[in-house]
């Protein structure tokens, strides 16, 4: 019969931030170990408080089902003679197996006959697995910070100070780092210490929550999102919505219980970033606004305790942002005494990397990265696009932004309008940041995105150049991101440009800081560029082979790919495409090994087919070039479907490789045309076959 598994980690407070990843990664350790043991089980779910990470699996096997092992032994022949007897080789193998002689059987193998041992072994129970596998749970989970405390050698991100281990209402005989398990839990620290006892799961979340711990994530949000909202409620306002400050709320605490408190309106005067950073970034409070979308000089704090008089509370809310506020206010103010421009030359006191430099020196190369990019995509914004690229990075050595490092680019802005910059260029030293995460938001202004793209490929180059490249999931200069917000600039702003070029010039801008030839870099860089741009388009839902073949052809213009492969996905659903597609894998199998571009004369043209294929090919040639230079990829996809027959005729009753040297050299010449015109679009031998 199977019974429930509920397993509770108890700690000291661990991060917020540690949580929602360590629940996913214990639902996913524990679902694949259980299969590795072989044990069925009904469901697995995750709990978790600051001071619980929970497992709870729904009926989970008594015991691992019988097994039967098949043991292969000496070949037949060895293991009998001729008139049947064992020999020692048989009889050894017996013993060594703790089986009879008569026991052993005869199994047919792809190498012969092979003698063998049948076993039937009996599964193990769960209660007797399972401390194995807590212990293996416990010691897998990742974090991104992990602690020691006293003498243990066990890592965990707070120290463990109890486990509950129930298996039905058997408690698993598990210990670890000197704590045993056992079938007791806490309720919250200060309104419910003393230790529960619990019987099962129903047991566990029902007296949790009477002891003020609300142990299911799903349930503490939402009861924060409500302690929230009718705390402004009280003044007939709303909550500015920040859903991932609502869940950082959640997971701090066991028991939410929001404050409304109070601000003098006179802090209103500040920037409303500023206003709202000062309170998310330190003190993890919620801003209010009117039904306009308005700040008021309100904020919600979430607590973990409900005191009788929360007015002594609400005042140590006030008081700690009021001295936030004030600093705030000071910064912004003894920042604003001197203009934007005349902070870049501090850049040159803040080390960028020991290997490149200050960022003094990685503002003078956006500037000049800039512009060259400027004049490709908008060459009426190129001085504009300098002066942006200069100024991006000035707010880094400003106290506000030091203070509340978030606020980079953001005071950026509000400097550069206080300084007297045009707005355009405000705008792009905020957007140039853009975008800080994965399907984040992306730069609007095209001078925003041109910085931000150099930006980024300027980061890119010079952390590749001095061999500073992601290993594993260690990514310390944050490239990948750079790669993706990259990618995803130029596909959303529909630039055209070369890859290769604006790889080439940022490593021109770079050479004397650069370890490896220029060359290798540029291929190292487009090729990490490449990875990250298959991934974006298969994020859009477009198969492998398709990405494949488009990258194959060529991806120097992101743009000019998304397009063909966008082509290559409406014309493959034709009927004939497909077919085709077999033909010019057929076409570029021999081709492929080709070392170089063989001549070609229509005059050693032999056989019917080969002429015929050649007169289809210079047909469609014609045809096509045109709307490939036009960038009309499915009309050219179109005309190439004309080739299929040809090819197939051709290769039904043409021998290419014919002892004359000449005959067989014109004909692979003939096929190298062929795959020259298809991959102007795509490859389409990473196209399945079976799609035919």
């Amino acid at each position: 019969m199977a019974k429930d598994l509920l397993f509770e980690i108890g700690t000291e407070e661990i991060p917020a931030r540690f949580i929602e990843p360590a629940l996913k990664a214990i639902k996913n350790l524990a679902a694949e170990e259980l299969q590795k043991l072989s044990l069925s089980f009904g469901g697995i779910k995750t709990l978790a408080t600051p001071r619980r990470l929970t497992l709870y699996v729904a009926e989970l096997a008594e015991r691992q089902p019988d097994r039967v092992e098949e043991i292969l032994g000496p070949p037949k022949q060895a293991a009998f003679d001729a008139d049947g007897k064992p020999t020692k080789a048989a009889l050894g193998f017996a013993k060594r197996h703790n089986v009879s002689v008569e026991e052993l059987s005869v199994k047919e193998t792809p190498k012969g006959e092979y003698v063998c041992v049948i076993k039937k072994i009996p599964g193990e129970e769960t209660i007797n697995l399972l401390p194995t596998f807590l212990e293996k749970l416990v010691k897998s989970i990742p974090f991104p910070k992990t602690m020691r405390w006293g003498t243990k050698k066990l890592r965990f991100a707070r120290p463990i100070r109890w486990f509950l281990a129930l298996y039905g209402k058997q408690v698993i005989p598990f210990e670890l780092a000197g704590v045993k398990a056992g079938n007791i839990t806490f309720g919250h620290r200060f309104m419910a210490p003393e230790p529960i006892e619990i019987e099962d799961f129903v047991s566990y979340v029902r007296k949790l929550r009477e002891a003020f711990v609300v142990v299911e994530p799903e349930e503490r949000l939402a009861k924060t999102k409500d302690e929230v909202t009718d705390a402004a409620l009280d003044i007939s306002a709303e909550v500015l919505e920040d859903v991932e400050l609502l869940h950082e709320n959640a997971n701090l605490v066991e028991f939410p219980y929001a404050t409304l408190g109070n601000f003098e309106p006179k802090f209103l005067s500040l920037p409303r970033p500023v206003l709202i950073t000062a309170m998310r970034e330190h003190q993890r409070y919620f801003s209010v606004v009117d039904k306009e979308g308005n700040l008021l000089p309100h904020f919600i704090a979430v607590n973990n305790t409900k005191p009788e008089d929360p007015s002594a509370l609400i005042a140590g809310h006030e008081r700690v942002l009021r001295a936030r506020l004030e600093d705030a206010s000071f910064y912004f103010e003894r920042d604003k005494k001197i203009p934007l421009a005349e902070r870049v030359k501090e850049l040159a006191h803040v080390g960028y990397h020991a290997e490149l430099g200050s960022l003094y020196d990685k503002t003078e190369r956006l500037a000049k990265l800039s512009a060259w990019l400027a004049e490709r995509l908008a060459p009426d914004k190129k001085d504009l696009a300098q002066r942006a690229a200069y100024l991006a990075k000035a707010d880094l050595v400003t106290e506000l932004v030091q203070e509340f490092p978030s606020l980079q680019g953001i005071m950026g802005r509000e400097y550069a309008l206080l300084s007297g910059e045009p707005p355009e260029v405000a705008q792009a030293i905020y957007e140039h940041y853009l975008p800080v995460s994965a399907g984040g938001e992306l730069p609007e202004s095209t001078l925003g995105s041109i910085v931000a793209l150099a930006d980024k490929m300027d980061t890119l180059c010079a952390f590749f150049g001095i061999g500073e490249r992601p290993t594993g999931a260690a990514d310390p200069f944050g490239l990948r991101r750079a790669a993706y917000g990259l990618i995803e600039i130029i596909l959303a702003k529909n630039f055209s440009l070369s890859l290769s070029e604006f790889i080439n010039e940022a490593l021109s801008l770079l050479q004397e800081r650069l370890k490896f030839p220029q060359k290798e870099v540029l291929l190292e860089v487009k090729q990490f560029i490449g990875k990250r741009f298959e991934g974006a388009l298969a994020s859009r839902g477009y198969s492998d082979e398709m990405i494949k073949a488009v990258m194959a052809a060529g991806f120097d213009d992101l743009v000019d790919t998304l397009k063909r492969l966008e082509a290559l996905k409406k014309v493959y659903e034709s009927e004939e495409f497909p077919a085709l597609a077999v033909g010019f894998k057929r076409v570029m199998n021999m081709v492929k090994k080709l070392s170089g571009r063989l001549p070609f004369s229509d005059s050693l043209l032999k056989e019917e087919p080969e002429k015929g294929l050649y007169k289809a090919y210079l047909e469609v040639r014609e045809e096509a070039l045109p709307l490939v230079e036009k960038g009309e990829y499915e009309k050219a996809l179109h005309s190439f479907i004309k080739l299929k027959r040809p090819i197939d005729e051709f290769f039904d009753q043409v021998f290419v490789m014919v002892e004359e040297e000449d005959i067989r050299q014109n004909r692979l010449a003939l096929l190298q045309r062929i795959a020259e015109l298809f991959l102007s679009v795509a490859d389409l031998s990473y196209l399945r076959e079976e799609a035919a």
